[in-house]
């Protein structure tokens, strides 16, 4: 049984490795030259996304590539960041947490073949397709700063069914993780209503009122740093006389620490609300 089995992984092994068809016209350059591909170029896959050999990105990128055959995984180390990612599936593994893509890579050619934005952003790239010349052009990661500078985007739901009135994003988090370990802290100066809110607990525990104005930590899987529901925007004595209106100037306090040396920077920001679905 064993034999069989054995003689049926080699198979599978085998036609995971034959050539596909794709288009195969691509180019890359990182900082402005041209990364050469020696054996199998870079493709176009089904779901129009660029696949590239993860070795010979990578270590145009400064990183280390490893090879795990028996689990078909390669390892990516640059600085502090390892990055795991296992042939045909649709997540990769950054520092331990998982990052989920939106295709997948493959073996071709024998060689393993991966989304070059997926990984290049990981890695701390800012990743652009030129159309007209079927070019992605990816550009370093600048030098770690000391404390760099958020920045961030209100975000506002698309569905009905996101039950969000909204939520703040720290959108360059990894300049943080490149450079220390920060937290951050959202007050709001206007409406102040957003920043306790009421929920029900439960027969035992019942209503419990709560505060938004926490530090916490982004993440790679997780960069949102302050949210809101329609249903439990605010206190339910403050439901009674505030209700958020389209249009509305929203004004907030960004508080960033430094939770090792304990410094801390302060930013305010402003914007009109939006309010897609009705509260």
């Amino acid at each position: 049984m064993k034999r069989v089995v054995s003689i049926l992984l080699m198979v599978v092994i085998m036609a995971m490795c034959v050539s596909v068809s794709a288009q195969s016209d691509v180019k890359v350059t990182l900082d402005g030259n041209e990364i050469n591909f020696p054996d199998v170029k870079p493709f176009i896959d089904q779901l129009d996304r660029v696949l590239v050999p993860i070795r010979f990105v990578s270590e145009a990128l400064g990183a280390f590539v490893d090879w795990e055959n028996e689990t078909r995984t390669a390892l990516i180390k640059q600085d502090n960041d390892e990055i795991r990612y296992t042939v045909y599936q649709p997540m990769a593994y950054l520092n331990g947490e998982m990052m989920v893509m939106d295709t997948y890579g493959i073996l071709k050619d024998c060689r393993t073949m991966v989304p070059i934005r997926f990984i290049s952003e990981l890695l701390g790239c800012t990743v652009v397709w030129d159309e007209k010349t079927s070019t992605v052009v990816i550009t370093s990661p600048k030098d770690a700063v000391a404390f760099p500078k958020p920045e961030i985007s209100v975000n506002y739901p698309e569905s009905v069914s996101d039950k969000r009135l909204l939520w703040i994003d720290i959108d360059n988090y990894r300049d943080f993780q490149r450079s220390g370990d920060y937290e951050f802290k959202v007050e709001f100066i206007n409406p102040v209503q957003f920043n306790t809110y009421e929920q029900d607990e439960g027969a035992i525990n019942g209503w419990q009122k709560y505060s938004r104005c926490n530090f916490v930590s982004a993440s790679n899987s997780y960069k949102t740093i302050y949210s809101i529901t329609r249903a439990f925007y605010t206190s339910r004595d403050d439901m009674k006389t505030y209700k958020p209106k389209d249009g509305d100037e929203i004004t907030f306090r960004l508080t960033v620490r430094n939770k090792v040396t304990k410094e801390t920077k302060e930013y305010i920001f402003t914007e009109a609300l939006k309010l897609p679905y009705e509260v």
